[in-house]
């Protein structure tokens, strides 16, 4: 349903490429106060690339982030087979016994669902299916098809049983894709908390950032500009996640119309509301994952509701351009790069 949109790190730290994992030590020489050694590896999981980059981190850390995120592709991936969302898919109704982790997702998963009034649901996978917005096919369900799969978008009908067992009603299917890289980053800065001065953990448009630069200054994350290829604004954050969903990130134009990936689960189509894209900062990657994507559907007017009833922090940006931002702890400082004013 969702996905990851384009968070550019405005640090030289991160201008990596390529999808082959890689070590490359900063510094050679013995650190100083003022000098730490940095550690950039770069991996291909989740269908996107994750940047792990470390400052002054602890031997072996490295190599236990990327095992973390190789295990939880292969229990939460919908395409790897033996999966724990590819075995409860074709249970065909019956009961499926999976890890505890898969099913306390599917349980925060459905909290959200009620929480956004069905805006994010893990149950469109029947739906996002029929569409490509990747592979250069164009493909997309023809109203027939929408119509007959949208009473399988029911999260409320996802049975969580004892003995961590989970129940779909036959038909139905689940994808993770909205909100399980926000839990693997916040699973993976467990791992790194307190083994690291600094540390940016990029799973695409999840990033969490962990302690200070080697000069003692917080990270900067950048909010890519909905209508252009650079940042409109950044936020200065630490020890917490930036999360952003857009509709420009993935896209094709047909007989003139243009289609994006975030579907509204009560439609099964693109998004038509007024956003374009969200950003959540939260300590919860999970949670601002699944509420990026929730959020564009929602709209300007209802995000904002939604954000102010629930103590949700983030900016949000319309497709006409306007900024809005709401904060309550002021748990980051929003940095505009461009001549807009902030609502």
């Amino acid at each position: 349903m969702k996905r990851t949109a384009s968070l550019i790190l405005l640090l030289a730290m991160l201008m990596l490429t390529g999808c082959a994992a890689q070590e490359m030590p900063e510094t050679t020489a013995a650190p100083t106060a003022a000098q730490a050694v940095k550690r950039s590896q770069v991996g291909f999981y989740f269908d996107t690339v994750v940047t792990v980059t470390l400052y002054d981190g602890e031997e072996g850390l490295m190599d236990e982030i990327m095992a973390a995120c190789d295990r939880y592709e292969k229990l939460l991936s919908k395409t790897v087979e033996g999966s724990d969302v590819d075995r409860i898919n074709k249970a065909g109704g019956e009961s499926v016994t999976v890890d505890a982790e898969t099913w306390e997702i599917l349980r925060r998963a459905k909290e959200i669902n009620q929480m956004t009034d069905g805006a994010f649901a893990v149950t469109i996978a029947p739906l996002s299916a029929m569409w490509d917005f990747t592979g250069g096919t164009q493909r997309m369900p023809t109203e027939e098809q929408r119509l007959s799969a949208l009473p399988l978008v029911d999260d409320s009908a996802i049975i969580l049983g004892e003995g961590n067992t989970v129940t779909l009603p036959k038909g139905a299917q689940i994808d993770l894709g909205g909100i399980a890289k926000g839990y693997i980053a916040d699973k993976v800065a467990e791992l790194v908390q307190g083994r690291a001065s600094g540390a940016v953990l990029s799973l695409g448009g999840n990033v969490y950032v962990l302690g200070h630069k080697p000069d003692g200054t917080v990270f900067n994350v950048g909010i890519q500009d909905p209508h252009g290829p650079s940042p409109i604004a950044s936020v200065s954050v630490t020890d917490i996640s930036v999360v952003t969903s857009g509709i420009y990130e993935r896209q094709f134009e047909k007989d003139g119309v243009t289609y994006h990936h975030i579907l509204d689960p009560k439609t099964g189509l693109p998004s038509q509301s007024d956003l374009a894209s969200a950003t959540i900062v939260a300590k919860s990657s999970m949670d601002a994952d699944a509420l990026a994507t929730a959020l564009i559907v929602l709209g300007r007017e209802n995000a904002l509701q939604l954000m102010q009833e629930q103590g949700i922090e983030g900016v949000l940006i319309t497709r006409d351009r306007q900024v809005f931002m709401h904060q309550t702890n002021e748990t980051f400082q929003l940095n505009m790069l461009v001549d807009i004013p902030v609502q």
